[in-house]
Order: structure tokens, then C-alpha cells, then sequence
């Protein structure tokens, strides 16, 4: 298979339209033995205007391509079809890469986050094979190919690495990287799609989910890269901060014992509900759909949904102290928003052209 090198945490959008996150937040990456630190106290203060969106979207699309992935993965690429259509009648602007959850010997040495041609298509002259584009005819052909193309299990494919590879593959297609996998747009929004059985290193770095069934080996300790904070940190770095990421995931929900219990008893190898992958949803305030449903044309219009319809949040770089939060709405004081640790929610949404202050100190 030809391979190629692959190309989001502060969203505010506008009803019915895409627009830029209004407020330049940084994430500052954390080492794995501070993940749950909290920031120092500090005080805040933001002041934008809701920028007006130009309805360009880059998406990834992550496979896991373990063993007992083949199912799941035909049922996604039996829905991108239509899902993609969808985009294409609301007008989005969208391209695609693609890659997989596990790594590939590069040199010798094991990579992740490289971008994979999509197979049975035929690009315009200048444009290659690992980035798909609006407008491209037998989408339904091209995915289904490409998933049937995927070399399903094998070496590196049992360490499920999906926040890293997205993490590598950020890095490698950074706007300042001019020789990078140029799947990525200055201004437009970036959305990453994954279906997995399992969770990030399989068990989500946590011994305690091994099961007795699983393969000698399946624990390993979760590394900055797998770390969905510092994926936020890397769309910044690579794509501005004002990059509107989301990360979307279809997975064994959290909690969903009937769904494990059916992919254990479909599957060669044992599933795990994916914690760390739905952390990193609910942090962009992506979508999280279900891997047991009958197929996923529902999971893909919300993560649609998320990228073009209203979606009144803000995530903010620390948890406030909620007496000292002041938000002020085109010069009026306004109180009509809720947080939950570090994300903002209006209970109306902010639109195009919207001046927002903000002002709290970190707990």
C-alpha cells in the first residue's frame, strides 16, 4: 500500500454556519505525571469578536485496523458515502486524509500518523492520492475499496494509538511545514473521525482493564502524545490557536456492558470501552457515537451537526473559580451560561460578529 505523510481546543460557532473560535487560548502540554495538575491560580481576560466562518472542514479519518476491526470498518466505510454527500449539500468545503491506529516502520523505526492513499481514486493533476476532495465522484467505491485494501491485524496493529497517531499526524501536516502531508487548510475547521473497539493502548493505560483473554502485552503506560490535552496543545501549535478542532468518536461507550460484550463475542480479540477517546470528544465537544449500532449514518450526521450547526461553548484553558467568572455580551452583562470544569456553555447560542469579555481567575 502507498503511504504518504498525513496533515483542534477552542470552538465557538454561530447558528447554522461555521465561524472561528473567537478567543486565543493556548494549552500548555502536559507530561503524563501531570495530567490531572491543575493550572496555578491566575487570572484571565479575554476579549474577541465572533469571527465569521469561511465553511472550510479538513478531516482525518483514523482506523483501527486490529484484528477484529474488519466488520466495523466496512460498516463505516458503507456510511461515508452519504455522510460526505450531506457535507457537500450544505455547502461545506471539505477534504479528507486518512490513516490507522498503528504504526509503520519508517527507517526503521516505528511511526505513527501516515497518511494512506485512498484507493480507486483519481485525483486532479496536483493533488495526491492520500487527500480526497469535495467533488470527487464514487465516494461509495473509494471507501469501501480502501477499508477492503487495509491490511487488517499484523505487526504493530494490537497498540491502538489514536490520539497519538492524530498527534503525529498534526505535527507532520502543520501549516509551517512545507513539506509536510498538506492535508490541512489555514482557517478551516479540523475535525478527526476514529472507530475503534478499543481504547487509546488498548486498555486506556489502565492495568486494571486487562482482561484474561487479552494478548501477553496489551498494557501500556499512555505517553504524552496519548494524551488528549496535548493533542489540543499540537492542533494549536500546528493549525493557530484559534483552530476549531473537533475530535469524534464511535467506540464502546463508557459504561456500555451490553455493547462490550457483543464486540468480545464477535471479535478475535477482546474490546475495551474507550475512555481516553471519548475524553478527548468531550473536551472539543465532538461527538461520541456507539460501534454496536447497526451502522453509522446516525453517529456521522452529529459529528456534522457539531461542525455546522450552533454549538454555544467555549472551552477554557484552566477551571474557573466560579465567583470571580464576569462574561460581558456586546457591552451588557451577561449570565446565562453554565461550566463544567473547564468548558463554558451558553444557553444561547453566540453569533457571527458577537463581542465576548471574559474575566475569572483559576481556581
Amino acid at each position: 500500500m502507498e503511504k504518504k505523510s498525513f496533515k483542534n481546543l477552542l470552538l465557538l460557532s454561530a447558528a447554522t454556519t461555521l465561524c472561528a473560535a473567537c478567543a486565543k487560548v493556548s494549552f500548555s502540554p502536559v507530561d503524563v505525571t501531570t495530567e490531572a495538575a491543575i493550572t496555578p491560580s491566575k487570572t484571565v481576560t479575554l476579549s474577541e469578536v465572533v469571527a465569521y466562518g469561511n465553511k472550510q472542514v479538513d478531516f482525518l479519518v483514523v482506523f483501527d485496523d486490529s484484528n477484529s476491526m474488519l466488520p466495523d470498518l466496512q460498516k463505516l466505510a458503507a456510511s461515508l458515502g452519504s455522510f460526505v454527500t450531506s457535507l457537500e449539500s450544505s455547502d461545506i468545503d471539505w477534504q479528507m486524509c486518512m490513516t490507522t491506529t498503528r504504526s509503520l516502520m519508517v527507517g526503521g523505526s516505528p511511526t505513527w500518523g501516515t497518511s494512506y492513499n485512498w484507493v480507486g481514486y483519481t485525483p486532479k493533476a496536483g493533488t495526491p492520492n492520500s487527500l480526497l476532495k469535495r467533488g470527487t465522484a464514487n465516494l461509495d467505491g473509494i471507501f469501501v475499496n480502501t477499508v477492503n485494501s487495509l491490511q487488517i491485524g499484523g505487526a504493530g496493529s494490537g497498540d491502538e494509538r489514536g490520539i497519538k497517531t492524530a498527534y503525529e499526524h498534526f505535527k507532520s501536516g502543520a501549516l509551517s511545514n512545507v513539506s509536510g502531508n498538506g492535508c490541512y487548510r489555514a482557517g478551516a475547521a479540523v475535525s478527526v473521525i476514529i472507530v475503534s473497539n478499543e481504547d487509546e493502548r488498548s486498555v486506556g493505560g489502565d492495568q486494571s482493564k486487562v482482561k484474561a483473554t487479552d494478548a501477553a502485552g496489551s498494557y501500556q503506560p499512555l505517553e504524552a502524545e496519548d494524551l488528549p490535552i496535548n493533542l489540543v496543545s499540537q492542533a494549536q501549535s500546528s493549525f493557530g490557536a484559534d483552530v476549531r478542532f473537533t475530535f469524534n468518536s464511535i467506540i464502546v461507550k463508557p459504561g456500555d456492558s451490553t455493547c462490550e460484550a457483543k464486540q468480545d463475542a464477535s471479535g478475535t480479540s477482546p474490546s475495551h470501552p474507550g475512555a481516553i477517546y471519548a475524553q478527548a470528544s468531550n473536551m472539543t465537544d465532538g461527538g461520541v457515537g456507539s460501534i454496536c449500532d447497526a451502522n453509522f449514518a446516525s453517529s456521522l450526521n452529529t459529528f456534522k451537526d457539531k461542525i455546522v450547526n450552533s454549538m454555544s461553548h467555549l472551552t477554557l484553558q484552566c477551571e474557573p473559580d466560579p465567583a470571580t467568572v464576569k462574561v460581558v455580551i456586546n457591552s451588557q452583562e451577561f449570565t446565562q451560561f453554565t461550566i463544567d470544569k473547564n468548558l463554558m456553555k451558553f444557553k444561547t447560542p453566540l453569533i457571527e460578529g458577537t463581542k465576548i469579555d471574559l474575566k475569572f481567575d483559576c481556581k
